[in-house]
C-alpha cells in the first residue's frame, strides 16, 4: 500500500501524473545508483528506498496506455486455461502460466494504383521490446528477483484452497516474483516501448482487406512465452476513374454527341498511359468495349485482366450560336425523315 512517505522519497506530489513519477524515478535512481557510488553505503540505501517507493506507487497507479495498445488483440489460451480462469481455480504453489504475447494490428491505407501495380513502403509500429539493460528481468543486473510477498508467488491474490477469485496481484503483475531493485530503464516491466520500422513489399494486384502476417513481431509473451504476431490490414483508396471488378478494371469514358454519331478515334486513360479506341459510327451511350490485358497485371497463377470501357454520351449544357444553329438544322432534318416530308 502506497503512503505519503513514498511520494516524499521520490520528491513528487500525490497529484503528480504517472509520467511525472516515472521521470522523477529515472532521475533519482541514476543519481543514487550503487555503481556510481561504490564506496558510499548511504547511496545504496537510498537507491533501495527509491525502488521500494516506486514499486509501492506502481501498484496503486493506473499505468498509461500506449497508443500502440489500440492495435492489441488478446490471445486466448486452451480450454483448460479458460476453464480455470472462469471458475477461479489455481494450481497450488504455481504463479500464472506462460502465455503467448498479444497479436498487434496495423491498418495501412494505400492508393488504388499502388495496389494494382505493387508497392514497397515502410511503416513504424510502437511495440514492446526486451530491455537490454536488465535482460528482460525487470531488475537491476545482479540484484535478482524474490518471491512476491503479496501473493506468495501465486501471481494472484486469492481465497483459500484452490479458489482464487481475487484479482491479478498488483505488485508482481502475475509473475509471482518482484525485482529486488527495479531496473531504471524499463521501470520493472522487463521491456520498453519503441517504434519499430518494417519494410513491406505489397505485391501487384493486392485487394482491399488483404492481410500481411509478420510472425513474432507482436507483443512480448508472458513468463518468457513466445511473442505474438503483427497483422497488417491493407485498405485500398478508391480511384476517381477506375474501379476494380475481379481482375478487370472498369471505367466510364465521356464522349460528345458528335463523336458518338460520327465515330472516330478517342483516347482512353490506361495503366500504361493513353490508348486509342476506335468508336464506330452511331455509338450509343452505355456501349462497352474491352481492352485485352489492360486490367490488373497477371501473375504466376493469375491471368491479366482487361480494361472495360463504358462509353457515356454527354449532352452539352451550354451552346454557342453556331452550335445551336447546327443542331437546329439537324433536328429539322430528323423531323423531315420521320414525317417523310
Amino acid at each position: 500500500m502506497a503512503t505519503l512517505e513514498d511520494y516524499r522519497i521520490l520528491g513528487v506530489s500525490p497529484r503528480a501524473t504517472w509520467e511525472e513519477i516515472q521521470r522523477r524515478y529515472r532521475t533519482l535512481v541514476w543519481q543514487y545508483h550503487p555503481d556510481h557510488h561504490p564506496e558510499n553505503p548511504e547511496a545504496a540505501a537510498q537507491f533501495r528506498r527509491l525502488a521500494e517507493a516506486y514499486d509501492a506507487l506502481r501498484q496503486v497507479r493506473n499505468k498509461p496506455r500506449s497508443a500502440a495498445q489500440k492495435y492489441v488483440r488478446p490471445r486466448f489460451g486452451n480450454k483448460q486455461q479458460i476453464f480455470e480462469e472462469f471458475f477461479g481455480i489455481e494450481r497450488p504453489g504455481s504463479p500464472l502460466q506462460q502465455s503467448s504475447g498479444a497479436d498487434f494490428r496495423y491498418d495501412l491505407q494505400i492508393p488504388f494504383l499502388a495496389a494494382i501495380l505493387g508497392l514497397e513502403t515502410d511503416i513504424q509500429v510502437p511495440r514492446d521490446i526486451s530491455c537490454r539493460h536488465c535482460g528482460s528481468t525487470g531488475a537491476v543486473p545482479g540484484s535478482g528477483r524474490q518471491e512476491c510477498p503479496d501473493c506468495q508467488g501465486r501471481g494472484r491474490k486469492g481465497g483459500p484452497g484452490l479458489l482464487r477469485f481475487g484479482p491479478l496481484c498488483g505488485r508482481c503483475q502475475g509473475r509471482g516474483t518482484t525485482a529486488t531493485w527495479v531496473c531504471p530503464h524499463c521501470l520493472g516491466e522487463g521491456y520498453v516501448w519503441r517504434n519499430t520500422r518494417y519494410h513491406l513489399r505489397i505485391p501487384p494486384g493486392t485487394v482491399d482487406g488483404a492481410r500481411l502476417h509478420l510472425v513474432g513481431e507482436g507483443g512480448q509473451g508472458f513468463q518468457n512465452g513466445p511473442p505474438g504476431n503483427l497483422e497488417v490490414i491493407i485498405h485500398v483508396e478508391p480511384h476517381f476513374f477506375f474501379s476494380r471488378v475481379g481482375n478487370d478494371l472498369h471505367c466510364r469514358l465521356p464522349v460528345s454527341f458528335a463523336q458518338a454519331a460520327l465515330g472516330g478515334k478517342v483516347s482512353v486513360p490506361t495503366l500504361d498511359g493513353y490508348r486509342t479506341l476506335h468508336l464506330p459510327r452511331g455509338t450509343q451511350s452505355g456501349k462497352v468495349f474491352r481492352l485485352p490485358g489492360g486490367g490488373v497485371p497477371g501473375g504466376p497463377q493469375r491471368p491479366a485482366g482487361d480494361q472495360v470501357v463504358e462509353v457515356v454520351v454527354t449532352t452539352p449544357a451550354a451552346l454557342s450560336p453556331g452550335q445551336r444553329a447546327i443542331l437546329e438544322e439537324f433536328a429539322d432534318l430528323q423531323r423531315e425523315q420521320l414525317t417523310g416530308a
